[in-house]
């Protein structure tokens, strides 16, 4: 037997074993030892059969689908077809064309690209470090290499890697990014700890419950895909221009080569040429190449300010947005507090009620947000003998330490504590909570700890007022957006009075307006969600509900979030923007991160959307321009059966000097205006009357040279086409740039500049080879009526403002 047969057979026999021992496994759960964990024997076994923690989120785009996407497009093979054309009859000339279209699909599938690369390194930053027990002892391995059944150690600070069951140890738990609750919960012995959250206090050994897409947070990811189409009103409206031209294009140009070659006395490269200037001139190559430059312009800007845009049209639609949806945690504030003021109530000294806090502080093990805001004020010291000391716990609501001098000291919740207040005190204790801040008693007993009674016979000490830290910039910031014109929502899982404060604190209008959504069904969130500014203890799947209502009702709607709570909500926004530091789900799903996780960083991202939405509507005037005049052109020229009057040659220095580097120059003029109307209605109300004005300019040209008249010879028909087409063109664009500014006036001289050395250096290559006076006489005439026809357009659409002087009641006796 062939050495090649018997390794083939050796392989295939390797694949029916595997196959027959997947089929014939059966899940075995282990319960190892904390001090041993898995044996070798198991991992390995857990290893084989992909037991393993590989719960990344993948992109649903490759870079060959993302170069596929942007390469196989209908125009790219209308491009392709009409070079292969060119190039059989050897008009290598008329190529140019091609420039754009290369550069247009590098400069997309490059951004698409690099977008992908930095969400995958942020990905690989967030991967944390577990400490695993095997085999008896302590070894680190990334979260991605954990096995089911695992032992792992985990501490205050550690991010949670996969879903697990506490075996021993009591630890606080931060589950924010899972149900939008920041306040930490309680976990003991038997209980789960959900992948994503994070210990606040405490340590414990845990057992891995679930790995991989049966995590909890896989579960939720699984709703809400990697990535989705951009809900862009621009693309919107790129994608149905292009199918309309799609849908003219195809029989024009079928009928344009039917006359061309067919019905007038043309050689097949003058009928292949003539047809390509035709068709060419249909399709706005360069309006799509400058939208496309101009975003990803204003991508590398934001990339500067720490704004990674995984999808360029998401500018667009953030600086539409009229409505933004917030969250309290990690977005107006940042998660750490401070102490706004300190009440003492009884009558022992200041610094004595200092020195015991201190002292208590100093004894604590673990730290929370409270803890951290009292150590900043007072500081942690050991000058009071420990004799006993109870933890912080969320579930109590304070701690308790006795000294040796036979004291216990109660800090936390009053009502907790049961600590005994005058009215006075009350009073202020309730108007420091109506406000939404956090208030903290230390009371002081003789007895020991005693959980059910407490402080209650004790004396209070004094009350500390402590505050969420308002992010800097975030009161301006919110001032903007109002400014703007830009309503903002908060939708927190915190208590709906207390996210109401800090509404009001940083400035939020309607932030009286709050509701819980505790209990409640989605069919009345839906009712609701027009009528509320703030909406407290809100779950997943309301926040959705929210954002949908929301765009139901005709708003535009753009959402920061942090956690995998929000992604359902993140997809359905109409822009998303994560935070670098949350959920990987979340950033996965989004179409902008905050790679410095600010929020206050939007007002630039609006701004730049703005700028580069609005200049690029104005400057797609000109290219619509050409499109039109081109549509109208060819269908008079196929009815008239008289030859197409350009070829690609001759709209070359209209297409580079008079619409491309002037419209792209224009899209860094300075703009903030609010973006008023859809792309195309904007654009075709004033890219109509220049197209006619263009139009009339060419069809002169034709009607001189016609049979009736014939007052031109052939190259002096070219060479006047070629000059009314371009310098009508000119003129559109001085029409478009008025009122003129620094800038307007650089685009249009340097347009006229170069239109004048590229005719002096190469009249030849551009068809422009007899300038005779016959031609000059014409070419003037018509530009004065082009320059008249654009000053009357000024006037009636008050480009140019004409002001009456009213006459006074002296004047009129």
């Amino acid at each position: 037997m062939p050495i090649y047969l018997t390794y083939c057979m050796y392989f295939c026999n390797i694949i029916i074993q595997m196959k027959k021992n997947k089929k014939d496994f059966v899940l075995e759960r282990y319960t190892p030892n904390i001090c041993n964990g898995l044996s070798a024997e198991q991992v390995a076994e857990r290893s084989m059969h992909g037991l393993i923690n590989d719960s990344k989120v993948r992109s649903t785009k490759t870079y060959t689908a993302i170069i596929l996407k942007n390469t196989c497009t209908f125009f790219n093979l209308i491009w392709l077809i009409i070079a292969i054309a060119l190039i059989a009859v050897g008009s290598y000339k008329d190529l140019l064309f091609l420039i754009v279209i290369v550069l247009n699909t590098s400069i997309a599938i490059i951004q698409e690209c690099r977008a992908k690369h930095t969400v995958q390194k942020l990905s690989l930053v967030a991967l944390p470090q577990v400490k695993v027990i095997r085999e008896g002892k302590q070894i680190e391995l990334s979260a991605d290499k954990l096995l089911l059944d695992d032992i792992v150690l985990l501490s205050n600070g550690d991010q949670v890697p996969s879903d697990c069951i506490i075996m021993d140890g009591v630890v606080e738990v931060n589950e924010s990014l899972l149900t939008g609750e920041s306040l930490p919960v309680k976990k003991c012995i038997g209980e789960t700890l959900l992948s994503g959250s994070f210990l606040v206090s405490g340590a414990c050994y845990a057992k891995v419950e679930k790995v991989g897409k049966d995590n909890y947070i896989q579960t939720i990811a699984s709703k809400a895909k990697e990535f989705k189409a951009p809900h862009s009103s621009l693309f919107k409206d790129i994608t149905k221009l292009i199918r309309y031209i799609g849908i003219a294009l195809i029989p024009l140009a079928i009928l344009t080569v039917i006359k061309e070659y067919y019905l007038l006395p043309n050689t097949i490269e003058e009928a292949v040429t003539s047809s390509a200037g035709a068709i060419t001139g249909m399709i706005p190559a360069g309006m799509f190449l400058l939208i496309t430059i101009s975003l990803s312009v204003g991508v590398v800007k934001l990339g500067r300010k720490k704004t990674l845009v995984k999808d360029i049209y998401s500018i667009e639609m953030l600086s539409r947005s009229n409505v933004l949806c917030l969250d309290k945690t990690g977005t107006i504030t940042d998660g750490t507090m401070n102490v706004k003021d300190v009440i003492y109530t009884s009558k022992k000294h200041k610094t004595t009620v200092d020195k015991i806090v201190s002292n208590i502080l100093g004894s604590q093990r673990t730290q929370n947000a409270t803890s951290t805001a009292l150590l900043k004020k007072f500081g942690a010291k050991s000058d009071m003998k420990l004799e006993q000391n109870l933890e912080f716990s969320s579930q109590r609501k304070f701690s308790a330490t006795t000294f040796k001098n036979g004291k216990t000291y109660y800090l936390g919740a009053p009502t907790f504590v049961k600590a005994h207040l005058s009215d006075e005190n009350k009073k202020l204790l309730n108007e420091a909570m109506e406000n939404g801040y956090r208030v903290i008693a230390l009371t002081e007993t003789n007895s020991p700890f005693n959980e059910d009674e407490g402080a209650k016979e004790g004396e209070t000490l004094a009350l500390f007022v402590l505050e969420d830290h308002i992010r800097e910039n975030a009161i301006e910031t919110i001032r903007w957006f109002k400014e703007n014109e830009v309503e903002i929502k908060i939708i927190s899982g915190d208590d709906p009075l207390t996210v109401s404060k800090i509404a009001q604190r940083v400035g939020v209008e309607n932030y009286d307006k709050y509701i819980s959504l505790e209990g409640m069904s989605l069919e009345e969130v839906e009712k609701i969600a027009a009528d509320f500014t703030v909406f407290g203890r809100v779950s997943p799947e309301q926040k959705y509900v929210i954002v949908k209502t929301l765009k139901k009702n005709g708003k535009v709607v753009a959402m920061t979030g942090d956690g995998v709570n929000d992604t359902l909500a993140l997809k359905e926004a109409d822009c998303s923007i994560a935070m670098a530091d949350g959920s990987e789900v979340a950033r996965n799903i989004s179409n902008l991160v905050l790679l410095d996780s600010n929020f206050t960083s939007l007002p630039s991202v609006v701004k730049e959307g703005r700028q580069v939405v609005n200049n690029v509507q104005n400057a797609s005037v000109l290219f619509l321009m050409k499109t039109l005049f081109t549509l109208v052109m060819c269908t008079l020229t196929i009815m008239m059966i008289v030859p197409y009057p350009c070829v690609p040659r001759q709209l070359f220095l209209l297409e580079l000097f008079v619409i491309g580097i002037p419209s792209f120059i224009l899209t860094f003029q300075p703009n903030t205006d609010l973006i008023k109307g859809d792309f195309i209605p904007q654009v075709l109300k004033k890219s109509i009357p220049l197209a006619f004005t263009l139009f009339a300019s060419v069809f002169t040209v034709i009607i001189i040279n016609s049979e009736y008249f014939n007052l031109l010879s052939s190259t002096e028909y070219d060479t006047l086409i070629t000059l009314v087409f371009t310098f009508t063109g000119f003129l559109n664009l001085v029409w478009l740039c008025f009122p003129p500014t620094k800038l307007k006036a650089i685009t249009t001289i340097l347009s006229l500049v170069c239109l004048i050395i590229a005719i002096t250096v190469m009249p030849g290559f551009f068809t422009m080879t007899d300038f005779t006076n016959n031609v000059l006489v014409y070419f003037f005439s018509i530009m004065g009526c082009v320059a008249l026809m654009l000053t009357t357009y000024a006037i009636i659409t008050r480009k140019i403002p004409i002001k009456f002087k009213k006459k006074s009641k002296d004047a009129k006796k």
